[in-house]
Order: C-alpha cells, then sequence, then structure tokens
C-alpha cells in the first residue's frame, strides 16, 4: 500500500528538503545549540508526519480481511518493524540531507547517531500504537487524536534523548553517556512489549 500511495512518504520528503532550505535562508550561521534543537525538532515531526497515519488509513473492510487471516501480535509487531524501517531511511536522509547544507558540527558523531537511531525507533512504536487507538474510536478527528495522546507519550523518550545527545555534542565520552543510551533502548522495549500487550484489547473493536 505504500509503495502504491507513495505521496505519504513524498510528501515527507518535500517538507524535510524545504525545511532544511528555509532555515539555510533564515539562518546561514547557526550555533551549536540551535543546530542541535533544529535536528531533533525535525525528527520528531518527519517521523510524526510519515507514520502517525499507519492505521487511520485502513478501511474498516481492511481491518476485517486483517482480522481473518493473522493475530494481533503478528499485525502490530509487523506494523511498528515497518514503520521503523521507514523511519529510519527518513533519518538518514534527513541527516544526510541537514549535514550536508548546515554542516555536521557534533564532536561524537557515531553516538550522536545511534541515539537518532533509538530516537525514531521508540516513536515509531509510540505512534504506531497511537493510531491504532485512533483507528479503533471511529471519530472524524482521529488524525487530531493521535498528535495530542501520542506528544505527551514521547515526553520521557524525548527528554533522555535530548539528555544524551548534548553530552555527545559536547564530546562527553564517559560511562553515563552509554548508561542513557540503554536507558534509551530500554525504553524502546518496554513501548514495544506494551503495545503488543494493548493492541489485543483494541483488536477487538
Amino acid at each position: 500500500m505504500e509503495w502504491r500511495l507513495k505521496f505519504a512518504v513524498q510528501g515527507t520528503l518535500v517538507q524535510m528538503f524545504t525545511s532544511v532550505f528555509l532555515i539555510f535562508l533564515s539562518l546561514n550561521s547557526l550555533a551549536l545549540p540551535v543546530w542541535n534543537a533544529l535536528f531533533w525538532l525535525m525528527i520528531l515531526f518527519n517521523t510524526i508526519n510519515s507514520i502517525a497515519k499507519g492505521f487511520l488509513q485502513e478501511s474498516e473492510g481492511k481491518l476485517l480481511y486483517y482480522h481473518s487471516i493473522c493475530k494481533p501480535e503478528s499485525l502490530i509487531i509487523s506494523k511498528i518493524v515497518f514503520n521503523a524501517i521507514i523511519s529510519l531511511i527518513l533519518l538518514l536522509i534527513f541527516a544526510a540531507v541537514y549535514s550536508l547544507v548546515l554542516g555536521f558540527k557534533i564532536s561524537n558523531p557515531v553516538q550522536y547517531l545511534l541515539v537518532a537511531v533509538l530516537f525514531t525507533i521508540g516513536l515509531s512504536t509510540v505512534f504506531t500504537m497511537v493510531s491504532a487507538i485512533g483507528a479503533s474510536s471511529g471519530s472524524s478527528g482521529s488524525s487530531i487524536l493521535v498528535s495530542v495522546l501520542g506528544l505527551p507519550l514521547v515526553l520521557p523518550l524525548l527528554l533522555v534523548t535530548v539528555q544524551t545527545a548534548k553530552k555527545a555534542m559536547d564530546g562527553i565520552e564517559t560511562w553515563s553517556i552509554y548508561k542513557d543510551m540503554a536507558v534509551l533502548g530500554l525504553m524502546d522495549l518496554m513501548l514495544f512489549y506494551l503495545s503488543v500487550v494493548l493492541f489485543k484489547f483494541i483488536w477487538k473493536n
């Protein structure tokens, strides 16, 4: 379906390139904290735009078809994995374009990008699950419901990510940065497990 309806991913790519170009035109020289803040802000909204409608764009007939051929665990795991792959591809494209246009100013790029990968996986898990909740509600404002429910859920993930990214940005290679990265990984696993468990109850609707 994503291959047939390419406008969603293509629209995200166009928005990504346009946003980076506007930042370049408006701010030719970025201080490191501003560069860092814009980087995470763009990742957050690019991921939301690309995957938040995962279940919302499924018709009622197609959901009924899924219900007849697979278990809820299989469906939610496949959705999370697929959305995570799409989000990671978009992350790599964005990081390349952002760094090419605005420069890459991070002291520890490997740790910084690894934090971005963990953050993106967590975002994909949260918004895949929230889109399932929005679809089950059946309300006309389901897309707004996804944002309202999803953003508070990603706040703990965002706080740990920003704290860890600042250490990588400043070149701090201590045990604490790896400890924070382990916390991010555990949060991703927790979100994944809770999504699988909760989806069983949503699937009955």
